[in-house]
This record gives structure tokens, C-alpha cells and sequence, in this order.
């Protein structure tokens, strides 16, 4: 049994990202810092964007108060999660939660609207929007199930891919397969 070029590398991968997984499943709190960091990355890269955008083109915008606001609120709550992972931590679940209330609320909004116009399948996205909604007010109450949540999805997904590439690595030693 011979060893194709690239099966080493796949079971190293597999393996690595069996562990990050089972690592994140366990540390919930990790993982939450993880995503609050790439959030306040994400944040400052965005409002910096906005506030160049506001400069280059602020006759397009007229002295849009908005729009400008919006990118310094940005940057400073992407500098806040970056330089403070606690912070970061303990205000993402509540982004989340907010983010969650709103947009089951537009969801179930826009379904009524689509049931006045004789859409059919409305009701799917009524359904939708009040689980959404339920999952925000859940969140807000108990900001815990938002950890464990985003945890338990990374985990899941970093233990799926690490199994994948595992088997990839394990498979592209057998020859002609």
C-alpha cells in the first residue's frame, strides 16, 4: 500500500481540525472569543471602509450624519473587541440576541405582507421569523444558550471537516480510488 502525494497532509489536517473541534466543543468561551475577535476585525475593516467612502465621496452623500456615524461606531466597536476580549465576550451574545429580535420581527412582517398579496408559502417565513424571534428573546434571557450555541455549531462543523479530510487521507492511499 503505497502513499498518493497529499494523503500525509490530509490526515494532518483531518487530525488538526478533529482536535480544534473537540478543543471548541469543551471550551466554549474560547470560541466565542475566537468569533468576537474575527467580529471586531470584520467591525474595523467596515468602518474604516465607511469612513474613507464618507471622505471620497461625502458630495454623494451630502453631510449624511448617518453615514458617517455609522463608520465611527464601527471602528470603535471594532478597536473595543480587538483590544478587550472580554468585552467582546460578554456584549457578542447580546449583538446576537438583538440582531435575532429585529430580524424575526421583519421576517414575520414581510410574511404578513406577502400573505395580504396572496403569496403562497408565507406562512413558512411567518414560522421562520417567530423561531428567530423566539431564539433572540431566548438569548436575551439566557445569554449562556448563545455560547454554547455558536460553539456547538463550530464544533460540529470543525469535527465534520476534520473527519472528511481524514478520510480523504486514509482513502488516497489505496490505489486507483
Amino acid at each position: 500500500m503505497r502513499n498518493k502525494p497529499g494523503s500525509i497532509p490530509w490526515i494532518l489536517i483531518g487530525l488538526f481540525l478533529l482536535v480544534m473541534g473537540l478543543y471548541f466543543l469543551i471550551h466554549p468561551q474560547e470560541t466565542l472569543l475566537s468569533v468576537a475577535w474575527l467580529f471586531g476585525l470584520t467591525m474595523l475593516v467596515s468602518g474604516a471602509a465607511d469612513l474613507i467612502v464618507y471622505v471620497a465621496r461625502k458630495w454623494v452623500y451630502g453631510l449624511s450624519a448617518w453615514f458617517l456615524a455609522d463608520g465611527i461606531i464601527d471602528v470603535l466597536l471594532g478597536v473595543a473587541f480587538l483590544c478587550n476580549g472580554w468585552l467582546a465576550v460578554e456584549m457578542l451574545p447580546y449583538i446576537l440576541a438583538v440582531w435575532a429580535v429585529v430580524s424575526g420581527v421583519v421576517k414575520c412582517a414581510g410574511a404578513l405582507i406577502y400573505r395580504q398579496s396572496g403569496m403562497p408559502f408565507w406562512g413558512v417565513q411567518f414560522g421562520v421569523g417567530v423561531i428567530v424571534l423566539l431564539f433572540g428573546v431566548a438569548i436575551l434571557l439566557r445569554p449562556m444558550i448563545a455560547v454554547v450555541a455558536i460553539s456547538a455549531v463550530i464544533s460540529i462543523v470543525l469535527i465534520a471537516q476534520g473527519l472528511m479530510a481524514l478520510m480523504r487521507g486514509l482513502f488516497a492511499s489505496f490505489p486507483d480510488r
